[in-house]
């Protein structure tokens, strides 16, 4: 009797997700625009002998950020890209080293000029990298104004290693 009222206080919990973990960043969302230019993109990279590594659609809160660990290998040539929503005020990507020391900063401006941040990166050390992603809706930098939740699209590419 014991055994199946944990089992069912586990399964509730399990099945009930908390609060807080509905409004963490999740993957999977929907916009034709993004899923078309990031279509584009990696057509355009894969003919330039790129190869898609890791892919996903970004579901994530206005200035909030959206986390993602990704093992790579010294001396490796990748690609990374991150595209946001073309009404974004500002976006960011920040990447951090295995020992969690800064690597890089990038912010873009997609009003002003391109709703893409992409950049090519050989890390000298093998290890785990944090990339924070970020974006900011224009009606947002008023720290009133509700929260909104808006796409990104965010890719690794790899080039690919030829024969010898």
């Amino acid at each position: 009797m014991r055994f199946l009222l944990l089992f069912l206080v586990f399964s509730f919990v399990a099945v009930c997700p908390l609060k807080a973990q509905n409004a963490a960043p999740r993957i999977g969302c929907k916009d034709a625009t993004i899923l078309l230019q990031a279509a584009e993109l990696k057509q355009n990279l894969s003919k330039q002998g790129f190869e898609v590594l890791n892919d996903a659609m970004l579901s994530m809160e206005s200035r909030e950020d959206f986390p993602i660990l990704v093992r790579l290998q010294a001396g490796i040539y990748y690609q990374i890209v991150f595209m946001g929503n073309t009404r974004s005020k500002r976006m960011y990507l920040d990447l951090y080293g295995p020992n969690k020391e800064a690597v890089l900063h990038k912010e873009q401006e997609p009003l002003k000029s391109t709703n893409v941040i992409s950049f090519s990166f050989s890390p000298s050390a093998s290890g785990d990298y944090t990339f924070l992603l970020s974006q900011t809706m224009k009606q947002e930098l008023l720290k009133f104004k509700e929260k909104v939740t808006v796409c990104g699209s965010f890719c690794i590419l790899r080039l690919k290693q030829s024969d010898k």
